[in-house]
């Protein structure tokens, strides 16, 4: 956690956002003062310029030139129920268009992720300005939003479509959960730009294109189809693109849902009745099996650090109290240690969608080596093979590695980060005793952050919606209950008993490596998958709010 932390400052939509580091609207009159909280007359920064990337945006030219508001959804007219019609090709490329420029805002977390001072960007306040831009999207709209930061920089996008009906009529709200901020690149790695959004052979390129501006895109279609098309409303949609998901979201979710719940309750104060997120609702193909994965669970983490200490030499004179060694002893045991397979109703049935229900039968059985033979026989993908083998185990893995500082001299001190995550019947408690046990004596071992697994039941009437809504869209393909073994900001819905499902649906081809592109090189997404999972979205929320 951050050594300072103040609190947070109100940012409001300004149509014509002042340039970094110039003076707020109000300015002129004198008096604005320092930022204090519910201070609406000044926008912190320096961040990179939310009107510098709607420059770029075809959707904003087109608003400039004065065509219809209701393009922004696509809507084309009424149907006999009263709600607009909408065409969703032009929707999906006004959604294509916002993915691009909000790609072109480098949000990486941490700040500066080592990448946006070397290609000569502003490193800091990108989540602000990524938040900034969804306000002036919604914003011209009609629909509020405001721009909230936890420190400055960290900023996040909340906007709410009030219910129509009554408050005595009304029901706890809908989330739409999601992330502004991006893992760092490796530019050099890149086959494009990582911060370019390119749209190339109907493939939009850039860091964020899968994890998850896909999904702020899509999110953001949804509200505004939902703002344009009428119909009554019995729940709130809430609109939330939050800050630092991605190192934790302390700055994040975690703040918000700490510091401000109301920002996810209703207008009658009750907490909202579920939320829509990230890692869920894709196509996978095995065999000739297409099972779109609805997230209904996650595993625990627990990130955990071991320190070594040893006494400082000459390289050319070795001696047994060597940091580095003690460091590497204890990385190679954790890493070798085995656990034992497990089954979870979640994952059972998982499997069993996808033609593998021998792979949990040896599971059950405690046979390791014959759930590594069930797998590579049952699924050819080995990213896919690797994901369903951590959905089976409690993971123990190495990730980073500090010590020593020159090549001649023997450290005294070094650092291990390991990342743990967990089962959602397994005792965090008791696993971390056992790693420090298998770590040995020589080191020291520390949770730096847990949380715990979460699971929310698959039979709720808003997974029979999203099932409903991918049966019609594709009738061929197989729904199916998930556990995925990333954490997102779901956990941090779940302090207020909101369950958070992963449901960005996307219909993609046998031959894409989705779940290789996460946090990887070239990461980017079929525009013909947003155009399949943009009206399925749209289904799912509006027959879920719909009075």
């Amino acid at each position: 956690m951050h050594e300072s932390h103040r609190d947070p400052l109100l940012l409001p939509h300004s149509p014509d956002p002042a340039r970094p580091g110039s003076p707020g609207p109000d300015a002129a009159g004198g008096g604005a003062g320092p930022p204090r909280r519910g201070d609406s007359s000044r926008v912190v920064g320096p961040f990179p310029s939310p009107g510098a990337c709607r420059a770029r945006c075809a959707w904003h030219q087109r608003r400039k030139a004065g065509q219809p508001g209701d393009r922004v959804s696509g809507a084309t007219g009424r149907t006999a129920a009263g709600t607009a019609e909408l065409d969703w090709d032009r929707a999906t490329e006004e959604a294509v268009e916002h993915l691009r420029a909000l790609i072109r805002i480098p949000s990486v977390n941490p700040p500066d992720g080592g990448t946006a001072l070397a290609a000569g960007r502003d490193p800091h306040g990108a989540e602000t300005a990524a938040a900034q831009y969804c306000a002036d999207v919604l914003s011209d709209a009609g629909i509020e939003a405001q721009v909230l930061e936890s420190e400055p920089g960290r900023g996040s996008c909340f906007a709410r479509l009030p219910a129509s009906v009554s408050d005595s009529e009304a029901e706890p709200p809908l989330v739409l959960l999601s992330h502004l901020d991006v893992v760092p690149v490796d530019g050099d790695a890149w086959s494009r730009d990582p911060f370019g959004g390119e749209l190339v052979d109907g493939i939009v390129w850039g860091r964020g294109a899968v994890d998850m501006k896909d999904m702020v895109a899509m999110e953001l279609a949804v509200m505004l189809a939902l703002s344009r098309e009428g119909g009554e409303r019995r729940r709130d949609v809430i609109f939330a693109a939050v800050a630092d998901e991605e190192a934790g979201g302390l700055f994040g979710a975690r703040h918000w849902v700490e510091q401000r719940p109301d920002l996810f309750r209703g207008r009658d104060g009750r907490t909202a009745a579920a939320a829509l997120n990230e890692v869920g609702g894709y196509s996978m193909t095995v065999g000739s099996r297409r099972v779109y994965a609805v997230q209904v669970a996650e595993k625990g983490i627990i990130w955990t650090r071991l320190t070594a200490t040893g006494t400082t030499g000459h390289g050319s004179m070795p001696h047994a109290d060597n940091a580095a060694i003690k460091l590497a002893d204890a990385v190679a045991r954790l890493a070798a240690k085995a656990h034992a397979p497990r089954v979870t109703p979640v994952v059972r049935g998982f499997l069993a969608s996808l033609g593998l229900d021998a792979v949990a039968g040896a599971a059950d059985d405690g046979d390791e080596e014959r759930v590594q033979l069930e797998l590579e026989h049952g699924t050819p993908d080995p990213v896919l093979r690797r994901s369903l083998n951590a959905m089976l185990h409690d993971t123990v893995t190495p990730t980073v590695i500090r010590v020593g500082q020159k090549m001649n001299v023997i450290p005294g001190f070094g650092q291990a980060e390991v990342d743990v995550r967990t089962l959602p019947d397994t005792d965090q408690e008791a696993l971390l005793a056992e790693i420090t046990q298998t770590a040995g004596p020589d080191v020291r071992v520390e949770a730096v952050l847990t949380m715990p697994p979460v699971t929310w039941p698959a039979d709720a009437e808003i997974v029979g919606l999203m099932e409903a809504a991918l049966n019609r869209a594709d009738p061929e393909g197989v729904p199916a209950p998930m556990m995925i073994t990333p954490g997102t900001d779901a956990k941090a819905l779940a302090l207020l008993g909101i369950p958070a499902y992963g449901f960005a649906p996307l219909r993609l081809d046998p031959e894409m490596p989705f779940l290789s592109l996460f946090h990887a090189h070239d990461e980017r997404v079929p525009v013909s998958a947003i155009r399949f999972g943009l009206p399925v979205l749209h289904e799912v929320v509006r027959n879920f709010v719909a009075a």
